[in-house]
C-alpha cells in the first residue's frame, strides 16, 4: 500500500507527464523512486524506474534542451606553436621515436590537479547550489549526476580531453598515417613491430590485438574498438600483475574459487595503481573506459550499448594512444 508521501509524489509526477512537462515529471518520478526504495515497495519501484526512462526520453526528444558548441579562433602565433609541437612529434626519421613521444609527452593527457583548480575557479552558481540529475541519451539516470561539483569537474575534464584530441592527437595520427612519405609513414606492420619490441604483450594476446590494429588502419572503427578496448583492459591488468599488484579475485558464490579480476574504476582509484601508473593516467583511463560522466567505452562495448557514431576515428585514436602510453612508460623485467 502506498504511503501518503509516495502517493502524492507519484500523483504530481503523473500530472506533470500528462501536461507534457516531461522534465519535471522525470524529477518527481525520481523522488518517488527514492521513497519507494525506502519503503521497499516493489510495485512502485518497478513503475518509477519505467517512468523515469520514458519521461527522460520524451524530454530529450522534445528538443527542450540544446547542445551548445563553442569555437575558438587561434591567433597566428598560437597556430605556429601548435604546429611546432605537432612537427616535433611527426618529423622523425624513425617512426618508433614518434610513437614513443606520443606515449610520454606531457601535453597529451589532462593534468588532474590543473583540471580540479580550473573547475573550482569557473564553477557556475547553478552547480554549487543545485542538485543535478545527469541523463544519458537512452533516458537512464547517470550515476554521479546528483553531485553538482563533481558533475562540473567531469565537464571540465571532458573539455580538456577533447581539446587534446582536437589540437594534438587526432592531427598527429592523421599526419603519421595519411600525410607522410613512405619512409616514415606509420603503417600496420610498423605499429605491430613497435608493439612486439616492448616485451609487454604476450604472443597469444598479440594475435588478437593484431586484428584490431589491422581494422584500425582500414578505418573499420567498429571492429577495431570492439577488439582493442577489451584487449587493453586485459593488457593493463597483466602489466599490473607483473609490476607486483595483486589482481586475483576471490569468488564465493559457490565453492571458494579464485579468478583474475576484471579491470574496474575501483582498481584505477586504488593507491597501488596510482603509484605504479601515475594518478593522471589512471584518471584518464577511468574517464575513457568507465566513468559514468565520461566516455565509458568499456561499459558500452561490454553491454552492447555503443552506437556506430561512437565507433569513430577519434575514439579509435584514443584507445591506440592508451596502448602507446603503456608501451612507452612501462618496463617489465620478468617476461611471461
Amino acid at each position: 500500500m502506498l504511503t501518503s508521501n509516495l502517493k502524492t509524489t507519484l500523483s504530481t509526477a503523473e500530472d506533470k507527464e500528462q501536461s507534457g512537462d516531461f522534465f519535471s515529471a522525470a524529477i518527481f518520478y525520481k523522488e518517488a523512486l527514492e521513497l519507494a526504495l525506502t519503503q521497499q515497495d516493489s510495485k512502485a519501484i518497478k513503475l518509477c524506474k519505467k517512468k523515469i526512462v520514458e519521461t527522460n526520453q520524451k524530454s530529450l526528444a522534445s528538443e527542450a534542451f540544446q547542445k551548445v558548441e563553442f569555437t575558438h579562433q587561434f591567433s597566428e602565433d598560437q597556430q605556429k606553436i601548435l604546429e611546432k609541437i605537432i612537427l616535433s612529434v611527426v618529423n622523425k626519421e624513425d617512426v618508433n621515436k614518434s610513437l614513443f613521444i606520443i606515449g610520454t609527452h606531457p601535453f597529451f593527457y589532462p593534468k588532474l590537479k590543473e583540471v580540479e583548480q580550473q573547475s573550482k575557479k569557473n564553477m557556475p552558481i547553478s552547480h554549487i547550489l543545485a542538485t543535478l540529475t545527469t541523463v544519458a541519451d537512452t533516458g537512464h539516470i547517470v550515476s554521479g549526476g546528483s553531485l553538482g561539483r563533481y558533475s562540473w569537474f567531469m565537464q571540465m575534464y571532458s573539455l580538456y580531453q577533447g581539446l587534446i584530441m582536437d589540437m594534438y592527437l587526432d592531427r598527429i595520427f592523421w599526419q603519421l598515417m595519411k600525410n607522410k612519405t613512405s619512409k616514415n609513414k606509420l603503417t600496420f606492420k610498423k605499429l605491430k613491430k613497435y608493439f612486439l619490441s616492448k616485451d609487454i604483450v604476450n604472443p597469444k594476446q598479440m594475435n588478437i590485438i593484431d586484428i584490431g590494429l589491422k581494422q584500425y588502419f582500414k578505418d573499420d572503427y567498429i571492429s577495431s574498438l570492439h577488439i582493442l578496448v577489451p584487449q587493453f583492459e586485459a593488457l593493463f591488468l597483466s602489466v599490473a600483475q607483473r609490476c607486483g599488484i595483486d589482481i586475483v579475485a576471490i569468488d564465493k558464490k559457490r565453492d571458494l574459487a579464485t579468478r583474475t579480476a576484471i579491470l574496474s574504476e575501483y582498481h584505477l582509484d586504488s593507491a597501488e595503481f596510482k603509484k605504479t601508473f601515475g594518478e593522471d593516467f589512471c584518471r584518464q583511463v577511468k574517464f575513457i573506459l568507465f566513468e559514468p560522466l565520461g566516455y565509458k567505452l568499456r561499459h558500452k562495448i561490454a553491454h552492447g550499448e555503443i552506437t556506430s557514431e561512437e565507433c569513430n576515428y577519434r575514439n579509435a585514436n584514443l584507445i591506440v594512444y592508451l596502448y602507446l602510453v603503456l608501451l612507452a612508460r612501462v618496463h617489465v623485467k620478468n617476461k611471461e
